[in-house]
């Protein structure tokens, strides 16, 4: 094992002769009695914890950025707050450090996550702290839903718009881009392709705005703008639907349906010549090829079976991937979700490590204290009129996300059951469902799934369930060294 050890002093700690050589002692004699081969040591002088900017202690974030190189394995410090003095912080670099295998201790807290087990806890910390924070976004839901209900756009303006004076003003023709938005819509009535409209647009110098980056024009863009029921005067409602907005009309109906009518004509021919686009099915926008990392495609044949195969193979790629049909695929998903294993203990397993990194500070029911004070007063601010609706938003937010981590474990065990349900029954739910259920089962589930050749070869989990797929990795490893099965390998 290759240790490395962060030593840090603030200005003040100096001056009360908080000893440097007292922090490499002990990090020695930590090495020596664990057989530890000392890497490097850290040292920063003069810097304070208490600050979010890791540019303001550069040894700290170069000791990061080589643990993250896979420079060391395990990272030693004399006691935490020699790390970081606040919570958020040092679950943010505990999860970073958990991701690329690193392990910690603190000395003098006796916090020991060097072990492949302390390693696993580690990467927990700051996955932990994200299932509270999503919450948070319920109430920024909320806010999009109270500008819609007022007629008011949320998010940046589209193409030819321009934002209003202010938050509550609608959002009006833009005098630079307004004369291409039409010249767009008069030349779609007219026949022109997406793809002769966007060159239309490029040479004329205009270039694309709203949610996109400022480029040129693509027929994608085009295609977009020219559907946009945004410049007829509405809104879309959140739920695939339309509503009336504030803002005036940018383009006459009589111009929106005539430019509509031409491309559907259009439209309407060529589908006569196209194949019809194949049924969504379970791996679909998921699965990717183990050998060129390109997006799979299907294909259903004449008996009904639907097949498999690596979509860069057929547009020149040098893979040789060979799929297979989409059942056989599914069946060792099914024997995976089957297999998945929740230990009992597992609440205790990932709480015990989080209360034990808050038991390290002094000051977390202080700091509790403080926050939920902000909060009223921030509360106090908004009802009296004297910051906005947005700004109010944004705070709140952000000191939520600060008491997150600080949440009873009472609400923490209530994620965790029900995450945890939801891993249990999946295997069940896998059998009956179709097509469409397994895709939104697995998308649920898993960001990837990797097959090459006939075999399902990994799967990547979303982040917020990973903590929980490494657990029931851990315990087939338990059961393959009692029962001498490898179960990463059981599946014929």
């Amino acid at each position: 094992m290759r240790a490395a050890l962060y030593a840090r002093v603030s200005t003040e700690e100096q001056t009360e002769g908080y000893s440097i050589d007292a922090q490499k002692r002990a990090f020695h004699a930590l090495c020596e009695g664990r057989q530890w081969t000392p890497y490097q040591e850290y040292i920063e002088a003069g810097k304070s914890a208490h600050t979010d900017d890791m540019h303001k202690r550069p040894v700290f974030k170069q000791a990061i950025d080589d643990a993250l190189a896979g420079k060391y394995d395990v990272l030693v410090v004399h006691k935490i707050d020699r790390f970081a003095r606040k919570l958020r912080i040092t679950l943010e670099y505990f999860d970073k450090l958990g991701k690329a295998g690193v392990g910690f201790v603190s000395i003098q807290n006796q916090m020991d996550y060097s072990t492949p087990h302390g390693k696993l806890m580690l990467s927990m910390q700051g996955a932990l702290a994200e299932f509270y924070s999503d919450n948070l976004s319920d109430e920024i839901k909320k806010g999009w839903t109270e500008r819609r209900a007022q007629g008011l756009y949320c998010g940046p303006v589209p193409f030819g718009a321009k934002k209003g004076r202010s938050k509550k003003v609608p959002p009006g023709p833009h005098p630079d881009t307004y004369p291409g938005l039409v010249m767009a819509y008069e030349l779609a009535a007219q026949g022109k392709t997406d793809r002769e409209i966007a060159i239309a647009l490029n040479e004329s110098g205009y270039r694309t705005g709203g949610n996109r980056y400022n480029g040129p024009f693509g027929k994608d863009t085009v295609r977009e703008m020219l559907r946009n029921r945004f410049y007829l005067g509405e809104l879309p409602d959140g739920n695939g639907g339309w509503v009336k907005a504030r803002h005036k009309p940018f383009i006459s109906g009589e111009l929106f349906n005539a430019a509509a009518t031409q491309r559907a004509e259009r439209h309407r021919g060529k589908s006569l010549t196209i194949r019809r686009k194949p049924t969504l099915v379970s791996l679909s926008g998921i699965a990717r090829c183990g050998i060129c990392d390109s997006n799979i495609a299907t294909q259903q044949i004449p008996s009904g079976r639907i097949r498999i195969y690596c979509r860069g193979r057929t547009t020149g790629k040098n893979c040789d991937c060979r799929g297979t049909f989409i059942d056989v695929y599914e069946a060792q998903i099914q024997w995976y979700l089957d297999n998945f294993i929740i230990p009992e203990d597992y609440r205790e397993m990932i709480l015990d490590a989080h209360r034990k990194l808050e038991s390290a500070y002094d000051d977390t029911e202080k700091h509790r204290t403080t926050l939920e004070n902000r909060l009223k007063r921030l509360q106090e601010q908004h009802e009296w009129g004297h910051i906005q609706k947005d700004e109010y938003l944004d705070k709140h937010n952000q000191i939520s996300r600060e008491l997150a981590v600080l949440t009873p474990s009472d609400t923490k065990n209530e994620t965790l059951d029900r995450l945890a349900r939801f891993l249990k029954d999946i295997g069940a739910a896998w059998v009956e469902a179709t097509q469409e259920q397994r895709n939104r089962l697995a998308s649920a589930l898993f960001e990837d799934i990797i097959i090459r050749h006939n075999r399902v070869v990994a799967v990547r989990p979303r982040e917020e369930l990973r903590t929980f797929f490494q657990l029931s990795y851990e315990e087939h490893l338990k059961v393959s060294r009692a029962d001498r099965i490898d179960f990463r390998h059981a599946y014929p």
